[in-house]
C-alpha cells in the first residue's frame, strides 16, 4: 500500500500546472515501480543505519525523515539552486495550482498552508475540508531558499531534545511557541510544523498564509508513522467532521490527482 500512496504523490506533483519546480526524493530503497524519467526529478538511494527503536518508533522515524531531508536538500540546491523549497510527505497530495501561484507571488520569506484536505486511506467520495493543516500534516510549509537553514531553537522533543519538568508542561501547554531548552535547528530541518510561526518570528520574518486548498493528507493508513492514537469522537466532533465533510468532485481529483 506505501508504494501506490507514494506513487499517486509523484503524480500529483507532476500534475502542476507550472513546470517551474524540481523534485528530490531520499530512500533507502526504490519503490516497485518506474520512477519518472524526468530532468526535474531525483531518487537518492541512501545507507544511513536506521535510527534505533529504544526510544519508540514515532521518534525513530523523525530522526530517519530529518536525515534524508538533509541529503535531498543538498542535492536540490547544488543542482537547482531553486528559489523556494517545501517539505512533502510521501503520503500527501499537492495542488496544481500551487507552483503557478507561487510564481507570481510577492516574494516573501515563506508561505504556511493552512487550508487543505483530509482523505480518508479508503475513502475516494468523501472528503473533509480542514482550515488547520498546519496543526498535524507536516506537508504545510514554503521556505525561501535563503532562509531555508537560517539556525535557532528549533528542535523540540521529538527530536531527541531532553526537556525538564517545566519544558515538558509548556510542550503540552503551549504548540505554537518556541519551547523553551529546544536545541539549535534549521527552519527547514525540524519537524515542529505547529511552531513554524514562531520560528519565522524568532528570526525576524512573518509567515504569510497560501490563500487556498494545497494539500490532501491521506490518514488512517498503516504506513503513517505520526498518526495520532485513536480517539474516541465526541458528539461534538462528529457533527463537526459532518460539518466539513464534502463530497470529492471532479474538479478535485483533477486538481489533486485523486484515483
Amino acid at each position: 500500500m506505501g508504494c501506490a500512496l507514494f506513487k499517486q504523490t509523484l503524480s500529483s506533483i507532476f500534475n502542476s500546472t507550472n513546470p517551474s519546480y524540481c523534485v528530490v526524493v531520499a530512500g533507502h530503497e526504490a519503490p516497485n515501480f518506474e520512477l519518472p524519467k524526468n530532468r526535474r526529478f531525483k531518487f537518492l538511494s541512501l545507507d544511513h543505519p536506521l535510527p534505533p527503536l529504544e526510544n519508540g518508533y514515532y521518534l525513530a522515524a523523525v530522526k530517519d525523515k530529518l536525515i534524508k531531508l538533509r541529503s535531498a536538500w543538498e542535492y536540490a540546491k547544488s543542482t537547482w539552486e531553486p528559489n523556494y523549497v517545501m517539505k512533502l510527505d510521501w503520503d500527501d497530495l499537492i495542488s496544481s495550482r500551487l507552483v503557478d501561484w507561487l510564481v507570481s507571488a510577492k516574494d516573501e520569506a515563506g508561505y504556511l498552508i493552512k487550508h487543505g484536505w483530509i482523505l480518508s486511506s479508503n475513502g475516494r467520495r468523501f472528503i473533509q475540508r480542514t482550515e488547520y493543516l498546519d496543526r498535524f500534516c507536516g506537508s504545510c510549509l514554503i521556505i525561501r531558499s535563503d532562509l531555508a537553514d537560517r539556525t535557532g531553537p528549533f528542535l523540540t522533543h521529538v527530536e531527541g531534545v531532553r526537556l525538564d519538568d517545566a519544558g515538558y508542561e509548556f510542550v503540552t501547554r503551549d504548540q505554537y511557541s518556541l519551547v523553551p531548552g529546544s536545541r539549535i535547528g534549521t527552519l527547514l530541518l525540524n519537524d515542529s510544523h505547529q511552531r513554524y510561526a514562531a520560528q519565522f518570528a524568532y528570526l525576524g520574518y512573518q509567515l504569510q498564509t497560501v490563500p487556498f486548498s494545497a494539500i490532501v493528507s491521506r490518514r488512517d493508513h498503516r504506513n503513517n508513522a505520526g498518526a495520532e492514537p485513536y480517539r474516541t469522537p465526541t458528539l461534538r466532533m462528529f457533527l463537526g467532521r459532518i460539518r466539513r465533510t464534502r463530497l470529492v468532485t471532479s474538479r478535485l481529483r483533477k486538481q489533486f490527482k485523486l484515483d
